[in-house]
């Protein structure tokens, strides 16, 4: 998966889907239309690793209330996930 700046605080892969930070605490996750908004904290991980922290289940629905299935939620995350590391940040789901 690739991925391009948008700006300072959002990316896009080329599978197309958006992740951006709109403040200091909340990130959206975008997929065409659909959103998710997630608050986060940063924090650290092993080895001084800069990272973002949010709750286990950050992923459970669209903005809209439409609930994500499992395998949708766990895609969500490798999504977020790779997004992160590309910006140079791990996950802490907490």
């Amino acid at each position: 998966m690739n991925f391009k700046w948008l700006n300072k605080q959002g990316v896009r892969s080329d599978t197309g889907f958006e992740l951006q930070f709109v403040d200091r605490f909340t990130m959206e996750y975008r997929e065409g239309d659909r959103r998710i908004t997630v608050d986060v904290e940063s924090g650290v991980l092993a080895a001084n690793q800069p990272a973002i922290l949010m709750g286990p289940d950050a992923f459970n629905a669209w903005d809209d209330g439409l609930e994500l299935l499992p395998e949708k939620q766990r895609s969500v995350l490798g999504n977020v996930r790779e997004a992160l590391a590309f910006q140079g940040l791990g996950l802490s789901l907490e």
